[in-house]
């Protein structure tokens, strides 16, 4: 059975580069053995590459046709203080997921427009604007779940029904 891995972490980050480089690639990539990417991929041991290893993996995962740097992201995550402020609140979490639905709705719509034969350079930008702007909710949202599962934040249980 496969190792659950949380999201945003070294394991996971780890993981997503070997599915995609394979075990042998990786390893070839970061120099080192085999089972030092299977002990940087497991969740359970404390293990993580060094930054050049790191900068090295995520370099062959954009090579390999990654669409994004995921040690880079985890090595952010870590150091960003606006990421670790944010407020373990379901409730701004609802409000964060309308702002998900609502950007990826203008960065859908901007996109079909700009996907036409006749779309202007105006339009290809407005696109781009938006599927940043998309990028962007996503990444909130994904520090703001992750400050929630950090902190152990939940609504507090209610009692339904009648008695």
């Amino acid at each position: 059975m496969t190792k659950l891995r949380i999201p945003g972490t070294w394991s996971a980050a780890v993981l997503q580069i070997s599915d995609r480089l394979g075990v042998r690639r990786a390893a070839h990539a970061a120099g080192v053995g085999d089972r030092t990417i299977y002990k940087w991929s497991d969740p359970d041991t404390a293990t993580t590459p060094t930054l050049a290893q790191a900068a090295a993996l995520d370099c062959a995962y954009v090579a390999a046709g990654g669409a994004s740097m995921p040690l880079l992201e985890c090595y952010a995550r870590m150091v960003d203080p606006a990421a670790v402020e944010l407020a373990a609140c379901p409730q701004a979490l609802v409000i964060e997921i309308a702002g998900v639905a609502k950007e990826a709705g203008e960065a859908v719509s901007f996109s079909l427009a700009a996907s036409q034969p006749d779309a202007s350079r105006a339009a290809m930008l407005r696109a781009l604007q938006e599927t940043h702007e998309a990028a962007q909710a996503v990444g909130s949202l994904s520090r703001r779940l992750s400050s929630i599962f950090r902190r152990g934040a939940a609504p507090e249980p209610t009692m339904r029904g009648t008695l």
